[in-house]
C-alpha cells in the first residue's frame, strides 16, 4: 500500500534555504520543488497514520505563513477488500437502518 501526497508551503523568502533543509530531515518527506518564497513537498508512506505524522511535522515547522494539502492519493484496495470480506457492504446493500450499522473506522486508530 502506498500514500503520495503534496504540500504548498508558503514562507518569507530569506527563510526558505532553513526551511528546505529542516524538511529533508523529516522522514517521509521530500522538497521536489522551491520557487522564491513556496515550496513543493512530496510525502510518501506506506499508510495513512505514517502520512498524518509527517504533515503534523511539516505543520510545526517554525517561520511558515501557510501549509496546504494539494493532492493526497491513498491506495485503498486492502481497505476495501477488508469492506467487503466483512459483510459492511452487503449490509448497507439490503437498505439496513442507518442506526443499525457500526461504524469501526478512525483516522487515529486501526482496525483489528
Amino acid at each position: 500500500m502506498m500514500n503520495l501526497s503534496s504540500v504548498l508551503i508558503v514562507a518569507k523568502e530569506d527563510k526558505i534555504d532553513s526551511l528546505a533543509e529542516a524538511i529533508a530531515q523529516i522522514e517521509l518527506c521530500s522538497v521536489e520543488l522551491r520557487e522564491k518564497d513556496k515550496l513543493i513537498v512530496v510525502i510518501e508512506s506506506d499508510d495513512l497514520d505514517s502520512e498524518l505524522k509527517a504533515y503534523k511535522k511539516l505543520e510545526a515547522l517554525p517561520n511558515l505563513i501557510s501549509i496546504n494539502m494539494v493532492f493526497s492519493y491513498q491506495d485503498l484496495d486492502e481497505d476495501i477488500q477488508k469492506a467487503i470480506n466483512s459483510g459492511a457492504i452487503e449490509s448497507i446493500e439490503k437498505n439496513e437502518k442507518a442506526e443499525n450499522i457500526t461504524y469501526n473506522g478512525s483516522v487515529f486508530q486501526k482496525l483489528s
